[in-house]
């Protein structure tokens, strides 16, 4: 497809979205008010907007508010789209909100991102303002936030995105950089976020999987991680790849709205990325090391994620890199394996549910004797017992192409000894030898379980239902493989080969090592806190490019990212010195 194409395209999905989000009144929101504002709508209409997400119904001046990243950025991205058609009293509103406020910049990168970028706007568009919040003169406001926007910009160049692949937080990142693509008065500024943006975008094509996103995710759970397709990215998966049916509600949530405005338009070939499964291949991404604030006793490492895309499945895991007990986010998916199908029946994954004040409060900001209850008032989900989310630092796995194996080891101390496993019931699972196997019709699943087990059900409505193995041992292992139907003769065939395989356990879990042959010749090795070796060879992660797929060149640490198809060449260059601390 030609850009030109392409641009059309994009731009008829954008006007449909914008369209079905006022006919459903999915426009009375601060973020989905640019939905409204195509419609001349009431000026008292567009002032309540503004007053209700800023003010919150309190009654009181604006220096006796407090407000973070989600009223910062959707006031100066609507103040900045609309700013000749906006009535007078909503300019008026967000000018003393943003001046007198108490402007707090949030605890996550996506809150920090989204706060800088309100502020700088905010900055550049009144250069004498007062703000009281800070005290200091908006040359000095504008001159923080462009370091840090730049600072992650580069860091997420040379190292990986740090937030990655976030199906609920990912929308934060891109429509915060589209609102000041569209906005920034900095040139300089705005060139390195037009390529942070195809990144970003491209982060989206290489995993995606007939509108879902495979493979690991820094944040996702929220009890919906066994949903086939799944958070507030959906909007932008729709408008820059297109090839799903339209649905209303899930490509009108309020945040993508800023974003389906932006003029921003994605190289072409990243949709035929994003579609193109005549070969089945692996994705290999670096990311940025999860930072921990408080407590660590040592540095996180890089995260390094492997996803297999074939053309009826995706399979992904990753090494979290994680430093101990203060581990990775409470909503983490490491691995799953996912294809087409109904929510709860195209997925499964495993997860020790850790929870910990350690954990916790190495994020946020309450100390840990009472974090714990704080997290429960608002969100008790991240600390239930049937979780299937969530960084655990007992896990560890090896994944090559369509197999993988993932091994625990948990201490006797832990509160949550134990491993859940989500199968899904709308398939019949039969057992031969010590394997599951399902027949899913243009592929076929086979499961072992390591360790004790109670199979049971998980239920809650609107939310989730499938199987649930609970896995009732400290060393618990699943062990996985997956082919494509017509890669074998039967699924009974498939059967009885890998029935037949059987897995090495001699050294599990005495010396923490477990061996697997793969139906297709393969040979994986796995020590828990030791070797991962595939084939007889180690694998060295440290060598894995930032990214590294078909038509993909990204060298780690050069800032430099390649994409190429069909003779058509994208040079994302971001001018990083390398040796530059």
């Amino acid at each position: 497809m030609d850009q030109v194409t392409y641009d059309a395209a994009v731009d008829a999905r954008a006007q449909q979205i914008l369209a079905a989000a006022h006919e459903r009144g999915a426009d009375r929101s601060l973020w989905a008010a640019h939905a409204l504002m195509l419609h001349q709508p009431d000026a008292a209409d567009v002032v309540q907007i503004v007053r209700d997400h800023l003010w919150r119904q309190a009654d009181c001046p604006a220096h006796d508010l407090l407000g973070g990243p989600f009223e910062i950025l959707p006031c100066m991205l609507l103040l900045c789209r609309w700013e000749k058609e906006l009535p007078p009293e909503a300019e008026a509103l967000i000018h003393e909100f943003m001046t007198q406020a108490h402007l707090s910049r949030g605890n996550t990168e996506n809150h920090w991102l989204m706060a800088y970028g309100g502020m700088l706007l905010a900055a550049e568009r009144w250069p004498d303002a007062d703000f009281a919040w800070s005290g200091l003169p908006a040359v000095a406001i504008a001159a923080e936030a462009t370091r840090w926007i730049s600072g992650m910009i580069e860091r997420s160049a040379v190292q990986g995105h740090h937030e990655y692949d976030s199906t609920g937080y990912h929308i934060e990142h891109m429509t915060a950089y589209l609102g000041l693509f569209e906005h920034v008065q900095d040139d300089a500024l705005r060139a390195q976020i037009g390529k942070m943006l195809h990144l970003l975008v491209a982060d989206m094509a290489l995993e995606y999987f007939n509108g879902a996103w495979a493979g690991g995710h820094s944040r996702e759970g929220y009890r919906q991680n066994t949903w086939t397709r799944i958070g507030a990215i959906q909007p932008l998966q729709y408008l820059y790849f297109g090839g799903i049916d339209f649905d209303a509600a899930a490509h009108t949530q309020g945040m993508a709205i800023p974003a389906v405005m932006a003029s921003y338009h994605p190289p072409a070939m990243f949709a035929e990325m994003a579609w193109d499964r005549s070969q089945a291949h692996v994705v290999k991404k670096t990311k940025a090391p999860r930072t921990i604030y408080r407590r660590a006793r040592e540095h996180a490492r890089p995260v390094r994620k492997y996803t297999y895309m074939s053309r009826s499945f995706a399979l992904g895991s990753t090494q979290l890199g994680l430093p101990g007990t203060q581990c990775g986010p409470i909503d983490l998916t490491s691995w799953d394996l996912t294809w087409d199908g109904p929510d709860h029946q195209a997925t499964i994954v495993c997860n020790h549910p850790y929870a910990s004040p350690d954990r916790f409060s190495a994020f946020l900001c309450d100390l840990p004797h009472f974090i714990r209850r704080g997290i429960a008032t608002g969100k008790p989900y991240l600390q239930w017992p049937d979780r299937l989310f969530g960084a655990s630092p007992f896990e560890r796995m090896l994944q090559h192409e369509g197999a993988i194996i993932i091994l625990y080891d948990i201490p006797a101390h832990d509160e949550h000894p134990f491993v859940n496993l989500f199968l899904p019931h709308g398939h019949q699972w039969q057992q031969q030898e010590d394997w599951f196997f399902a027949d899913m019709g243009k592929f076929h699943v086979a499961v072992q379980v390591l360790g004790a087990y109670e199979w049971t059900t998980i239920l809650e409505p609107g939310l989730i239902d499938g199987w649930l193995l609970r896995i009732q041992d400290r060393t618990a292992g699943v062990l996985l493989e997956v082919v494509e139907a017509d890669e074998v003769d039967s699924f009974e065939q498939f059967r009885r080969q890998r029935a037949a395989l059987k897995p090495d356990l001699s050294g599990w879990p005495e010396t923490g090592r477990v061996q697997m042959a793969t139906t297709r010749g393969d040979h994986l090795d796995l020590t828990h806190g030791g070797d991962h070796r595939v084939n007889g060879q180690v694998v060295d992660y440290e060598a894995y490019a930032l990214y590294d797929a078909p038509g993909v060149e990204a060298p780690l640490g050069t800032g430099r990212v390649t994409f190429s198809r069909d003779g058509d060449v994208v040079d994302v260059d971001f001018g990083i010195d390398p040796d530059k601390p």
